[in-house]
C-alpha cells in the first residue's frame, strides 16, 4: 500500500447508480450525463488537479427528479440536480477553488 500525498480541493460525487426497471435511480435522471458533463468540464478548464469528479452507486437519496451530487470539503449534499442545474454548481466550485488558489 502507498499513502498518496496529493488531494484536491475539491471532490465531486455524483451518483450514477442503476436499479431495475421502474425504480427509482440516478441512471433514471441523467446522473451519468451530469457526471459527464462536470467531469469535461474540469478536464477542459485545467482544473484536474484541484477538482475530483467521481461516479458513485447509490448515496441513498433515489428519486425521479434528478441526481445526487455532493460536494468536498464543507459536505455539500444536492439532490434532486437536473441537468440544467450544473452551471450552478460549476459556479460555486469555482468560485471555492479560486479562493483557495
Amino acid at each position: 500500500m502507498q499513502q498518496i500525498s496529493t488531494k484536491p480541493l475539491k471532490h465531486i460525487l455524483v451518483c450514477t447508480n442503476e436499479r431495475p426497471h421502474g425504480k427509482e435511480c440516478c441512471s433514471n435522471v441523467q446522473g451519468y450525463e451530469i457526471f459527464r458533463e462536470l467531469k469535461d468540464w474540469v478536464k477542459a478548464n485545467g482544473l484536474a488537479s484541484s477538482v475530483w469528479v467521481t461516479r458513485t452507486g447509490c448515496l441513498g437519496f433515489c428519486n425521479n427528479v434528478g441526481a445526487t451530487v455532493v460536494i468536498y470539503p464543507g459536505q455539500l449534499w444536492l439532490r434532486e440536480v437536473k441537468k440544467d442545474e450544473i452551471e450552478k454548481i460549476k459556479s460555486l466550485v469555482l468560485e471555492s477553488v479560486k479562493q483557495t488558489l
